[in-house]
């Protein structure tokens, strides 16, 4: 699973993508992910692609779209690829206007692949619709330019910098910790208030040295 955004307001719809890839390079065109959320309840389907996906050699993609839960908090849903046989669609040899050279059955070989399923548990945050838009502007404290491509959070809201170096980040009124990392360059941590649409520009340190912080992950 990836790019599953969070948080995302409740109610709306979002979409992710869902790849699975046979550990034998078998084809898995047109077989469906089933989407479910915590109750166990179908909540969204998606089919994989007729190609695996670019840069890859066999991981099938489906692109899902899903509607945000009605309450706020933290979700786990599930995407299942529930294996069986290859859908007869996808089995079938194109048709043509010349008869196929006859060959000789192969019981394996023409045998329909079923595979085992699987599955893959991902999780989200919901919120309130926002109220305010917060624009964080990211440069370097030495040379002033903008950075790009900066992680930006305030609370549990994130962005990133564009080419010139701001994150426009819409959240509701509230107190929040603000954290910017960048690759490079120290990371930073304020506090701030937001009672409407507010601006804030952070100054970022160069690091000679490479940061522990780079290696991890933000969840």
């Amino acid at each position: 699973m990836w790019g599953v955004p969070s948080p995302v307001v409740v109610h709306r719809r979002f979409v992710a993508k869902v790849g699975v890839k046979c550990s034998a390079g078998c084809p898995l065109a047109g077989r469906t992910i089933v989407i479910r959320n915590g109750a166990s309840a179908d909540v969204g389907h998606g089919r994989l692609g007729e190609t695996p996906e670019p840069g890859t050699s066999a991981l099938y993609v489906a692109e899902v779209t899903l509607d945000a839960p009605a309450e706020e908090g933290v979700h786990a849903w599930t995407a299942a690829f529930d294996g069986g046989p290859a859908p007869a669609a996808a089995a079938e040899a194109t048709p043509t206007h010349e008869a196929a050279p006859a060959r000789e059955a192969d019981p394996v070989r023409d045998a329909p692949r079923a595979h085992e399923g699987a599955t893959a548990t991902f999780g989200f945050r919901t919120v309130a619709a926002p109220e305010h838009r917060v624009t964080v502007t990211v440069c370097d404290r030495d040379g002033e330019a903008p950075l790009a491509d900066a992680e930006v959070r305030v609370g549990v809201y994130r962005g990133t910098t564009d080419a010139n170096g701001q994150a426009r980040i819409e959240v509701r009124t509230g107190s929040y910790d603000l954290y910017v990392r960048k690759a490079g360059y120290a990371p930073h941590t304020d506090s701030v208030e937001v009672s409407g649409d507010v601006t804030f520009r952070v100054a970022a340190a160069p690091v000679s040295d490479t940061d522990p912080d780079d290696e991890q992950v933000w969840m």
